[in-house]
């Protein structure tokens, strides 16, 4: 008898460590949230591709992946063709693992590699799309960049419903000249433009159909559910400038101007008066502009955010005192910091959000200043609130400006917690 309930003790233990185990699989097998290393994608996209006959994609180094934050539960890795083949994406749904992966090919275009993807509100309906960028490139013969829209990328079917090659050069070898015998090289260049989106607008600005200071604008049309060409005019010569660069507003008397940076993955300003001079500020705050993720201009023109890589830190410099402060320190700690809003009032206010500090998955911290004139007294405000946030290509997160937050007013600060959800709303004093 003493053996039979031994037994019988045993089987039952057994019993419930075996009911145990299983659960706690059970458990890691359907959270959503588990890490699946970009890797991992990268094969799972290697294979589908070859399986739907992009044979040229063998290595992982031929793929990029792209994570997309669609909501807080509502995660998506984005895997596209880095190596010239025909352009295809591979979607995978991070927080339903038993939805199968989604292949995307990019129809009726020649070989080229996908070199950007955002995540894009350009119809201004809600309904985000992936807005993607290909290179063609042909050596010296041929090189263009075509955008691609795709509308419900994420569903089926999804459908291109817009393309442009902004940027399309030809170049041949014609001649050589009798003296020294070298090549005479002949360029031809139908488009060389840029594109932003702004309220349902797609907005090229450039050489345009050989056409140069000219500009293109389409809208959203929500009846015909494609965008439709509403301006095609050229525009003043003095703003070709712009073209090359980004340039704000006048702010006070200064203008802080976006320049091209020669130093990959940066973002370069300089600081001109209202007559395009460079205005003489201290060298080493000039040397930081050139690449400073972060940067803006009070609307006075008195203080200027920049970040400064050798303190790991954004901070605040006024240009008439010659004094420099920290905002945020441990810069590189973050996964992203996002881009200045400014609010209008007699004290310069402004706010930017931060990323997943020290890798904290999900944590996003607004960062609220506020100046007083009188006393140049600066007031800091921090709030956790979860604002919506995607990541680029290089892994750089952060939310967009107007599209997830912004100022409503001077005492009122908005945010979306997802993609296509509603303004949320932050009382300010």
């Amino acid at each position: 008898m003493a053996r039979y309930h031994l037994f019988r003790n045993n089987a039952i233990f057994t019993g419930l460590l075996l009911l145990l185990v299983v659960g706690i699989a059970a458990v890691g097998c359907s959270d959503p949230n588990r890490r699946i290393r970009p890797e991992t994608i990268k094969r799972m996209a290697i294979k589908n591709f070859q399986e739907k006959g992009i044979k040229h994609i063998v290595d992982t180094a031929d793929v990029g992946v792209l994570l997309i934050n669609k909501g807080p539960i509502d995660k998506w890795y984005v895997a596209y063709n880095k190596t010239q083949t025909q352009p295809a994406l591979f979607l995978y749904h991070i927080s339903n693992a038993d939805e199968n992966p989604h292949f995307l090919p990019l129809m009726g275009k020649t070989e080229g590699k996908i070199q950007h993807i955002d995540f894009e509100n350009t119809t201004n309906d809600d309904n985000y799309e992936l807005a993607v960028e290909i290179h063609y490139d042909y050596d010296m013969a041929y090189q263009a960049r075509e955008l691609v829209i795709i509308r419900n990328p994420f569903k089926n079917p999804a459908s291109e419903i817009f393309s442009f090659p902004y940027e399309q050069v030809w170049e041949s070898i014609d001649t050589f000249d009798t003296v020294y015998g070298l090549p005479n090289h002949k360029k031809r260049i139908e488009n060389m433009a840029s594109y932003e989106f702004f309220d349902g607008y797609i907005l090229l600005k450039g050489i345009i159909n050989k056409r140069k200071n000219h500009i293109l604008e389409y809208l959203w049309d929500k009846t015909t559910q494609q965008f439709v060409l509403v301006l095609d005019e050229n525009y003043h010569e003095a703003d070709e400038e712009a073209a090359h660069g980004h340039v704000a507003k006048l702010k006070g008397n200064k203008i802080l101007v976006e320049v091209f940076s020669h130093e990959d993955n940066c973002t370069a300003y300089i600081l001109e008066d209202e007559n395009g001079h460079v205005i003489d500020i201290e060298k080493r705050i000039h040397d930081e502009l050139l690449c400073s993720p972060v940067a803006g201009l009070s609307d006075d023109g008195h203080y200027l955010i920049y970040t400064d890589q050798h303190l790991n830190a954004v901070c605040l410099y006024d240009i008439e005192q010659q004094k420099n402060r920290k905002l945020l320190s441990n810069f590189n700690t973050y996964e992203g910091v996002s881009e200045l809003v400014w609010a209008k009032g007699k004290n310069p206010r402004f706010a930017y959000v931060t990323v997943n500090h020290e890798e904290i998955l999900d944590n996003t911290q607004l960062y609220i200043f506020t100046l007083l004139s009188a006393t140049g007294e600066l007031i800091a405000k921090r709030y956790k609130v979860p604002i919506y946030y995607q990541c680029d290509l290089d892994g750089y997160c952060a939310p967009k400006k107007d599209y997830h937050y912004r100022f409503e007013n001077y005492n009122q600060f908005i945010y979306r917690t997802e993609a296509t959800g509603n303004w949320k709303g932050l009382r300010l004093n």
